[in-house]
């Protein structure tokens, strides 16, 4: 908290930082994606900016883990050799 000021860490897309404190300590690169506890990968986030984040990187982990199935593409009986 010291570190980032009390302060959210996001960034805007046009350079700002959020105003809001920071509340959530956030793991940067999460550990479902080989993400440590070092300090270097931790940030300080407001609820609303960790639970956005947290909830994006939900669906890459579960993308990960699915199966993927691979179907050969149907043919038309008279396109049959």
């Amino acid at each position: 908290m010291r570190r980032d000021e009390g302060q959210c860490t996001t960034k805007y897309s046009d350079g700002r930082r959020c105003e809001q404190p920071g509340t959530d300590v956030d793991h940067v690169v999460p550990h479902s994606l080989g993400g440590s506890d070092d300090l270097s990968n931790l940030a300080l986030t407001c609820s609303w900016h960790h639970a956005r984040k947290s909830s994006s990187e939900g669906g890459t982990a579960a993308a990960l883990t699915r199966a993927s199935v691979h179907r050969k593409p149907p043919t038309h009986p008279a396109l049959d050799d």
